[in-house]
């Protein structure tokens, strides 16, 4: 959330050219410099693709063929990632490409500094409700795997419908004390080419002296402990117990039916594997971050010279666990493959064929009488209704 440019603006507003300390920048300031320079590209073209196909994951689990309780948690996932692209575009358009780190009053007004707040507030939110999520679906998936053969019920679909909505609506409750902590601030700089004062709206950063102790202590507790650190923990834990289920399950399955199971155990195991690679990609993207952000909660120093240089890093990390679960069906999933396949077919390749069915039909009809016209478009009706109406079927 331009970690790196709002935290370099709390220390001092003398200088309106943040620019300039990439002039001849020197270890983690180099590294951060070239960073922000993609940052606003790599934006894009990681919601450019994540958008669309986030959209199709959503159209795709909900379909009847595949509604079932781990598939209407990834759908919440889904919803929770493309909330966070949506509302992450115009900030890369803004803050990064229109306007690079120097500070314009155009680049901070007071609209575009309200947005910068609902960004925060909206991507935190949608983020937390993500990956509580994957501790949903990697809990239920490992009840599932270890309930195998024992005839022991599993959460249903209603349930977990209703599961899904209530993370998002307890999350939103969590944080709304967070929400008012926010705050717009009047600041200034200094542009020594033109000689004026430049004065703009920022964000003002949790990590002032003058925040309530209360506020601070919320704040971090909520966003990186509530928000990161428990879900990190217990999303490593349940996808260790899964994986260690899978493996007994594997071996007690081999032993009583032979060969005979080989077909079913490779499925689960491909599913399992995808699970735990989404499982792996959140611990990636969380827990690194929320680990710095607790040495620079304590150390208001180590936040602004080395946490703040990597806010666009994680900010990529997040960007990129939001987009790679399309690739992942895609790539793990025989059934979501098909019926993606199936949908791609019934809306784009059937219609361009009755398109040209109708162009071909109008012609033949052009050249006969009344009579033949009603005759013909009867037969064409009575041919294409089949394939209209044809259901999806896996």
């Amino acid at each position: 959330m331009d970690n790196w440019t709002i935290t370099n603006l709390t220390s001092s507003p003398e200088s309106c050219f943040l620019s300039r300390q990439c002039n001849a920048p020197e270890g983690l300031q180099a590294y951060a410099c070239g960073v922000n320079r993609i940052h606003g590209y790599l934006i894009l073209v990681l919601c450019c693709f994540g958008i669309p196909t986030n959209i199709v994951n959503i159209i795709i689990l909900t379909h009847k063929s595949l509604r079932s309780p781990v598939n209407n948690i990834l759908t919440g996932i889904a919803i929770s990632d493309l909330v966070t692209m949506v509302i992450t575009v115009p900030l890369g358009l803004h803050f990064y490409i229109t306007h690079g780190l120097d500070i314009t009053e155009d680049k901070y007004t007071y609209s575009w500094s309200l947005f910068l707040a609902i960004y925060g507030m909206v991507t935190i939110t949608m983020q937390t409700v993500s990956i509580w999520l994957g501790v949903c679906m990697s809990f239920f998936r490992y009840v599932y795997i270890k309930s195998m053969g024992a005839g022991r019920q599993n959460i249903d679909t209603k349930t977990s419908c209703f599961l899904t909505i209530f993370m998002f609506l307890l999350v939103i409750v969590i944080y709304i004390p967070a929400y008012s902590f926010v705050s717009i601030k009047d600041m200034s700089c200094y542009n020594d080419i033109e000689n004026k004062t430049i004065n703009y709206y920022r964000l003002e950063s949790l990590m002032t002296k003058d925040k309530p102790s209360l506020t601070h202590a919320y704040s971090m507790w909520t966003n990186t402990v509530l928000g990161k650190w428990i879900p990190c923990f217990l999303i490593t834990l349940f996808g260790g117990c899964l994986l260690h289920s899978l493996q007994e399950n594997t071996r007690r399955t081999i032993h009583l039916n032979g060969s005979h199971a080989t077909s079913r155990l490779k499925q689960h195991r491909r599913t399992t594997a995808m699970l735990l690679t989404i499982i792996l990609m959140y611990i990636i993207a969380s827990l690194p971050q929320s680990i710095l952000l607790i040495i620079g909660f304590a150390d208001k120093t180590f936040f602004e010279t080395e946490y703040a240089l990597l806010g666009d890093t994680f900010d990529i990390l997040s960007l990129i666990n939001n987009s790679i679960n399309f690739v992942l069906y895609c790539a793990m999933s025989r059934q979501f493959r098909d019926l993606l396949k199936q949908c791609v077919c019934q809306y784009f390749v059937l219609p361009q064929q009755d398109a040209k069915s109708t162009q071909t039909a109008s012609h033949h009809i052009s050249q006969n009488n009344l009579q033949s016209k009603v005759y013909a478009m009867n037969e064409i009706k009575r041919q294409e209704s089949p394939l209209l109406d044809r259901g999806i079927d896996i």
